[in-house]
């Protein structure tokens, strides 16, 4: 299993536009093989301070889904709407957990 944040930061005023670009992708991501988790969050009392929280079955299906055109053109889609690039922090499970993945 492979566990995966990205901090997205909005222009001001854009975050009603993240989330709708983020309704819109989130149906058909979660249908990708070994997509488990697909959620956007927002940073508590902020507008424009967001994180992702992505489970993917293995690094292989995470690769396949930076590989996919909706990826591609969700990307597009949000560079008029964040402040700069995500960061993009990959996880991986450790110790006894790595069984129950």
């Amino acid at each position: 299993m492979i566990n995966v944040t990205a901090a997205i930061t909005v222009k001001p005023g854009q975050g009603p536009a993240l989330e709708a670009a983020f309704a819109a992708a989130r149906p058909d991501t979660l249908q990708e093989p070994g997509c488990l988790r697909y959620d956007l969050q927002r940073v508590r009392r902020s507008d424009d301070r967001y994180l992702v929280l992505e489970t993917w079955a293995s690094p292989a299906a995470l690769k396949e889904h930076g590989s996919t055109e909706r990826f591609a053109d969700f990307g597009k889609a949000l560079s008029e709407i964040v402040a700069g690039a995500p960061d993009v922090t990959v996880y991986e499970p450790v110790g006894e957990q790595v069984a129950l993945g």
